[in-house]
């Protein structure tokens, strides 16, 4: 990824001792009466739980500052983080420094690191529950900045004492009986020497390399044309890949991490590395279902009512392997399918690309080592590769170049590795496939004006759900997705397409999602990490209101969203349904990701069950509380329609071609041509639309050089 160079991150003695204060609220050393508690409530379970009382006592004694948590956070903001978005950091510590500061946001006159442990819990579960958003996102924003950092760390006492063997994640996996890695050949990046000099001219540059970009490279150079790919990340062939949460976000993630809306309502991840999303997504591979390609059709695009459609759907499952073959069968996988069946819900294994081999790991959101996942940079990169495209890594393209008039494409203008200085590279066609958070503002700074650039941004928002079981479930010895349920389709009477699937999460998402209720029972629940099955319902949003916004100050992508009445509706349908499933399936102990909503534990006399009384009015107080408007944690990995296609320029970017309205030989070819959501992961739909964008493309410079 091209960096920024910031200037280091430094806070006053005042700012640290308040950063400090927080976030040993948050992971707080125990107190003897808390150690005992949890260690009663483990006497005679550590089997389960893969944790001995040692570990219990080594957990209850560490803290924030013992784990130098607080300067963990403040590196990675002197990386990360632009110095104007560190002063809202800094400014809400400066306040809190203040008495006035303290008693507005505490209701304390003393600062918070005079304050005893108890008064600052208390004070922070009152931000969490605050009738304020702006209270209950400076919880969710401090909380998930202190346990994500401390729960990701490779090395860490912290990590030692819940039993995770965070440098050796993929054991189970690599010492299969039935592990067979796949090596692929390096891809070679240009270097900087070569793209610097002289005048650089392709038949078609492709901005990005993910599902579309992938494609649309492989397509053109297939057809003979040359083509260059630019990548805004960093390439990573296998056996560089890191399996480490500390350090893969950073590596191959836009931003280094998740990229928050402006009012913290959600969170997105985005790959930013040679194949995007599709290097590091979960394997999943569905085909759009019948009633959302009918209702793209109703548009006037009749291609997605087509069976060319349908072939160019096949043409992607054979080239990137999709198969339901050789799905290992898990403790998770089986429960989910045992509390389907009770239930009467459908269940079925989902389709991933792997070619049918065997594929147990839990890390291939960091990539995948062994070479398995048929991610765009093993297939259609290769394809392109073959056939004589170039590849450029660690360049940003800060616009597209156009004739005097604005009319037409005729190269793009990019930063190459660490030069500030912008090279010209000439091309005949543009292909941009850089996401829908991130090709809003290319077309925007390459000067297009269409009103409809950054808006109709949908995301297919993520909510989380957990069951804790009385028998060790060890989630991470296994594939990461295997099973989705359909649970939730119709329970509005219309197809919004909500999905349940399995959402295994390493320690440090786990500890940034589960919720807070305090430093003893956080603590308590991911010692029982391996006792826990975790569930991912995505959500097919109708009306929900997203925009990209166009800064070109700011290096991360800038974006809103305001979750609509229906599709909070959605989430909340669809997380009561999880819940039913896991009781259903034997869980113990049901937490939903919604702040404002306490866990459900059956009592030791009474079986797991969805048909349970007390469970049932639990599920009413779930559906009462809703979706809480910035505290419920929600997350996007699907973003979508920010630069949608239609059939006019008044309710569109891309003409059905896949070509801007408003600028010849500029095409889109990524999810934000979405026309709306589609309700399933979109790495399959996206790669055919591809296939479609690619063949019209093919066709314009055949006809051009027919002339």
């Amino acid at each position: 990824m091209v960096q920024t160079k910031y200037p280091p991150m430094e806070l006053s003695s005042s700012q640290a001792n308040m950063l400090g204060a927080i976030f040993d609220t948050v992971l707080a050393q125990l107190t003897p009466e808390e150690e005992q508690a949890i260690k009663q409530k483990m006497q005679g379970k550590e089997g389960i739980y893969h944790v001995s009382m040692d570990q219990v006592a080594a957990i209850s004694r560490l803290s924030a500052t013992s784990l130098q948590i607080p300067s963990v956070v403040v590196d990675f903001f002197s990386s990360n983080v632009a110095p104007d978005k560190r002063a809202d950091l800094v400014r809400v510590l400066d306040i809190l420094a203040t008495r006035p500061g303290s008693l507005l946001l505490t209701g304390y006159w003393k600062p918070m690191p005079e304050l005893s442990r108890q008064q600052r819990e208390d004070i922070m579960l009152k931000w969490k529950n605050s009738s304020l958003p702006s209270l209950r996102n400076l919880f969710k924003v401090l909380s998930n900045l202190c346990l994500y950092n401390a729960y990701s760390r490779t090395h860490s006492p912290l990590i030692d004492s819940i039993g995770h063997n965070a440098a050796n994640g993929d054991a189970f996996f690599e010492n299969h009986p039935d592990y067979d890695p796949v090596e692929h050949e390096r891809i070679p990046m240009m270097q900087t020497e070569e793209a610097t000099r002289g005048k650089l001219e392709f038949d078609v540059v492709v901005v990005g390399s993910g599902a579309g970009g992938g494609v649309a490279a492989a397509e053109l150079a297939k057809a003979g044309y040359s083509v260059l790919v630019i990548e805004k990340g960093k390439y990573y062939h296998q056996s560089e890949m890191a399996h480490e949460e500390e350090t893969c976000y950073t590596n191959m993630y836009d931003g280094g991490t998740s990229t928050t809306s402006t009012s913290g309502s959600i969170q997105c991840l985005s790959g930013a590395t040679l194949g995007g999303g599709t290097a590091l997504n979960y394997l999943v591979s569905l085909k759009p279902q019948h009633f959302v390609r009918e209702e793209w059709a109703k548009q006037g695009l009749s291609y997605f009512a087509s069976p060319q459609f349908s072939r160019d759907l096949d043409k992607v499952f054979g080239r990137i392997g999709a198969s339901q073959e050789n799905m290992l069968e898990t403790k998770t996988n089986s429960k989910f399918e045992k509390g389907c069946h009770e239930l009467g819900y459908h269940i079925e294994k989902v389709f991933v690309n792997t070619g049918g081999r065997a594929h147990h790991c839990s890390r291939c959101m960091m990539g995948c080592k062994s070479g398995i996942k048929n991610s765009t940079a093993n297939t259609w990169l290769l394809d392109a590769l073959h056939h004589g495209a170039r590849f450029l890594d660690r360049t940003f393209v800060t616009r597209v170049v156009t004739n005097n008039r604005g009319t037409k494409a005729i190269g793009v203008e990019c930063q190459i590795h660490d030069a500030q200085q912008p090279v010209f590279i000439k091309a005949k066609k543009v292909i941009v496939a850089c996401g829908a958070l991130r090709t809003p503002g290319l077309l925007k700074s390459s000067g297009l004006s269409n009103s409809n650039i950054g808006k109709h941004l949908r995301l297919q928002p993520i909510m989380f759900g957990f069951g804790f079981f009385d028998e060790a479930m060890r989630q991470m010895d296994g594939p990461l997705i295997s099973r989705v349920c359909n649970a939730s389709d119709d329970c509005h009477g219309d197809h919004y397409g909500a999905k349940i699937e399995e959402g295994l999460m390493l320690p440090g998402g786990l500890a940034s999602k589960i919720p807070w209720y305090g430093a003893a029972k956080h603590k308590e629940l991911m010692l029982r990490h391996k006792s826990v099955a975790s569930f991912v319902n995505v959500v097919r949003d109708k009306d929900s209101v997203g925009v990209v916004t166009f800064d070109p100050s700011s290096p991360n992508p800038v974006y809103e969203y305001a979750l609509s009445k229906h599709d909070a509706k959605s989430l909340t349908v669809c997380i009561q349904r999880n819940m039913r499933i896991l009781a259903a399936a034997g869980a113990r102990e049901l937490y939903t990701s919604q702040a404002n909503v306490e866990g459900f534990a059956f009592n030791d006399d009474e079986e797991s069950s969805a048909d349970n009384p007390r469970f049932n009015q639990w599920l009413d107080r779930v559906s009462k509380a809703g979706i809480s408007a910035v505290s419920t944690p929600l997350v996007s990995v699907h973003q979508l329609g920010s630069c949608r296609m239609g059939t006019s320029p008044k309710l569109s970017v891309v003409q059905p071609t896949g070509e801007t309205w408003e600028c010849k030989h500029i095409y889109i070819a990524d999810g934000s041509v979405f026309p709306t959501a589609v309700g399933v992961n979109p790495m399959v739909t996206i790669e055919a639309i591809a296939l479609h964008v690619s063949r019209n493309v093919i066709s314009t410079l055949a006809s051009s050089a027919r002339l």
